[in-house]
């Protein structure tokens, strides 16, 4: 819960800087701050250029944090459902928004187990004599 107040915030503060950066561009563009639709005003029309190549920088960022944050997830969910993790990890960087929707579709359901195999650490069902990832023999 604290996660979501903290983002909440720190988008917040990014609007008002993108909010606040735009404006003193455009107040300093021109003396009247309209005169940013004049195309014959080459300062007012670099002024435009410049907020939005400003605006497409802080997208971009904003948007390749989010999708480095959804790649984790689909790492941490692949391992707890006893899947490849890594190659996930790897197919969703890879495709993008078409590997997030594979992984959505064939993800199946969360191991229900408890017991872990001791040499690679996987979700093992519970009458398991072999580990079925590594092939780890178990005693019996």
């Amino acid at each position: 819960m604290k996660r979501v107040k903290n983002s909440k915030k720190i988008i917040i503060l990014l609007a008002g800087v993108l909010l606040i950066t735009a404006l003193s561009t455009i107040a300093s563009a021109a003396d009247n701050p309209w005169d940013m639709w004049n195309t014959t005003n080459p300062e007012a029309a670099g002024a435009m250029f410049g907020m939005a190549m400003f605006t497409c920088a802080i997208f971009a960022i904003v948007w390749f944090i989010i999708w480095i944050l959804v790649a984790i997830w689909v790492y941490k969910d692949a391992n707890k459902r006893g899947k490849s993790g890594v190659l996930w990890l790897i197919i969703v960087i890879l495709l993008g928004l078409i590997g997030l929707i594979i992984w959505l579709v064939v993800r199946g359901e969360k191991q229900a187990s408890s017991r872990n195999c001791p040499n690679c650490g996987r979700g093992i069902p519970e009458d398991a004599r072999s580990c079925p990832y590594c092939n780890k023999k178990f005693e019996e």
